[in-house]
């Protein structure tokens, strides 16, 4: 009951306008302070461990990392390759949306990033083409929310802090599980293009296939090809940890927008800081909020009364994954990611131990049902920032959306009931699972 009512007030100070942070450190201030004899010091005390992490330190790295590409001119070198890539085929912006997204989600590991980098760019040249605007929208979400699941991912250092499961596996984990839905968002794409086409609402436009102009635009997009590389290769071989690939990344990302590129000036350099400090600070302070209330959870019982209940119902495996999945697909109606992961999640974890059910599975489940809250209004936190760019509202790109969710919903069910589509490199490389 008292978890029923934790969850009711936290929903309830957000649908009032309260901050994610200040309703998730109110609810737990007031329960602690009204139903245990702790001292409020204590809280305190939680808050600073809950961030005073190494491996968190990744978080800010990546976002400045991401913040400095963005300023330096790669995101517009990625976008030259993918539409030399594939701007031929039918659909081609829409699939260059997407593979941009999947090579950009690979330096940043934000959806967000990713929304900002590409929307900017390819929102604005797919509307000219005459795509609908919710679609614009509607398909650089979809692509963005892939930036959280090709490592390197900020949600996947997020999980790692909570759970006994290395970056690296995590890693390894959502390379392969980003690529297969990245193509299957591109063939959606595909046949939703070919669709508007016959019957007439869309006149398609496609470049001409150039073997020279594919190869001059992978050469000038090289060395920011080369940035995942180094970070998951540093990361798969042992030579760096998630951290140091971090602050490889920003090392990268100044080299090559400032001496390569050269379009980093220190204006724009300074700017990548500010932005890297506001989105660190949004984080982290979800976070420090995130484990007073998960620590209140752990006093007042709440994983307790979580766990008996599912175990009487949920007595396999894929039926307790089924009704998780689906509570966490809920609450992505109503809370951001960060806080599905940090405090839902956990709340489960006993449970899934007690089953046998594997880390890393349930690791990218959650991860997959994140992307889903991404597209899901009324937070959508992955749609909201599409829809500004192309100036719609999220109701109406939503009905352009629903295809792509479909995708991340199959993905979750094949997760479920196919583990070994993830399982595969981790235990071909780290011996994981």
């Amino acid at each position: 009951m008292i978890a029923f009512i934790m969850f009711g007030i936290i929903i309830l100070l957000l649908l009032l306008g309260l901050p994610i942070a200040w309703a998730l450190g109110a609810t737990a201030l007031g329960f602690i302070a009204t139903m245990s004899d702790l001292p409020l010091s204590v809280l305190l005390q939680k808050m600073y461990n809950g961030v005073n992490s190494f491996p968190l330190l990744a978080i800010p790295l990546f976002m400045l990392a991401g913040s400095l590409m963005n300023h330096g001119g790669i995101s517009r070198r990625l976008v030259d390759f993918s539409l030399a890539l594939v701007g031929h085929i039918k659909g081609g912006l829409a699939m260059v949306t997407i593979v941009t997204s999947m090579f950009f989600g690979a330096i940043t590991g934000t959806c967000a990033g990713a929304s900002a980098a590409v929307g900017q760019i390819l929102i604005p040249s797919m509307i000219e083409k005459g795509y609908p605007r919710g679609m614009a929208a509607a398909v650089t979400s979809a692509g963005a929310s892939l930036g959280i699941i090709i490592p390197p991912s900020v949600p996947m250092i997020l999980y790692s802090s909570i759970a006994a499961i290395s970056v690296g596996t995590l890693f390894m984990g959502g390379l392969p599980l980003g690529v297969m839905i990245g193509i299957c968002l591109m063939i959606v794409s595909y046949f939703k293009i070919g669709r508007m086409i016959k019957d007439g609402t869309y006149e398609d436009v496609r470049l001409k296939f150039s073997l020279n102009r594919l190869g001059v635009t992978f050469i000038k997009a090289i060395p920011a090809l080369c940035i995942p590389v180094i970070i998951l290769g540093g990361i798969m071989f042992g030579i760096v940890s998630p951290t140091e690939s971090a602050a490889l990344a920003v090392f990268a990302g100044l080299i090559i927008g400032g001496l390569v590129y050269r379009q980093l000036t220190w204006k724009n350099i300074w700017a990548s800081v500010v932005e890297s400090v506001k989105s660190s600070a949004t984080v982290m302070i979800i976070v420090a909020t995130a484990m007073i209330l998960g620590y209140a959870f752990t006093v007042l019982g709440v994983s307790k009364q979580i766990m008996t209940p599912l175990l009487a119902i949920a007595d396999t495996p894929i039926k307790l994954m089924l009704i998780t999945s689906l509570i966490l697909f809920i609450g992505g109606f109503f809370l951001d990611g960060t806080v599905m992961v940090l405090v839902l999640v956990p709340l489960f974890m006993p449970t899934m131990q007690v089953m046998g059910i594997d880390q890393l599975q349930f690791a990218m489940l959650a991860i997959v049902v994140w992307c889903i809250g991404q597209q899901t209004p009324p937070v959508a936190s992955g749609l909201y920032v599409t829809c500004a760019l192309a100036k719609i509202g999220m109701i109406e790109a939503s009905k352009y959306n629903l295809l792509n969710i479909a995708v991340f919903v199959i993905f979750a069910f094949a997760l479920i009931y196919i583990p070994d589509i993830v399982l595969y490199l981790p235990r071909l490389f780290i011996g994981q699972g």
